[in-house]
């Protein structure tokens, strides 16, 4: 995958170039997922867990000193019913301060891109998204269509691993 060039969709904002996440981001990752409200982030050896996985990709929106200002994780795998491969993006945050400049967008593309026919030949794409007016018409404007709003998780096993 090449570095895509960076994106300036305002003549007054930042540049930045999508890359993908490297074992010395952790920090930032952690920082990053902190802002979603994840309290605990994440540490170094699931960030390097996961950025070795093969079926689980993280981009980065880097600035000019080549920090990361955002990230998508993107999981993908094989489906039976779908005779095919189905994607889902886990999670996608812009630094507040980079928000509404283009970085989101430019890191849902990346994923598109990752998703197509001469890469991965997804046949779904799926994100869950909280219930925000605000999220709900970015990723409309991506070209997602909502489904469903049921989402059920094992309480069990949450409560076991502190969730």
């Amino acid at each position: 995958m090449q570095p895509t060039p960076s994106r300036t969709p305002a003549p007054d904002a930042p540049p930045f170039r999508i890359r993908r996440a490297r074992r010395g981001d952790a920090e930032s990752l952690a920082s990053l997922l902190r802002e979603m409200g994840y309290a605990h982030g994440s540490d170094a050896q699931t960030v390097h867990w996961v950025i070795s996985h093969p079926e689980i990709e993280i981009f980065v929106a880097a600035d000019t000193q080549d920090r990361p200002v955002g990230m998508v994780s993107l999981s993908h795998r094989p489906q039976l019913r779908l005779r095919g491969r189905i994607a889902t993006v886990d999670e996608l945050v812009v630094s507040e301060g980079w928000r509404r400049r283009g970085v989101g967008k430019a890191l849902m593309q990346q994923v598109l891109e990752r998703c197509g026919a001469r890469a991965l030949s997804v046949k779904r794409l799926e994100v869950s998204a909280y219930a925000l007016q605000e999220l709900q018409s970015f990723y409309t404007s991506c070209g997602f269509v909502q489904v469903d709003n049921m989402v059920m998780r094992h309480a069990e096993l949450e409560r076991q691993h502190g969730q």
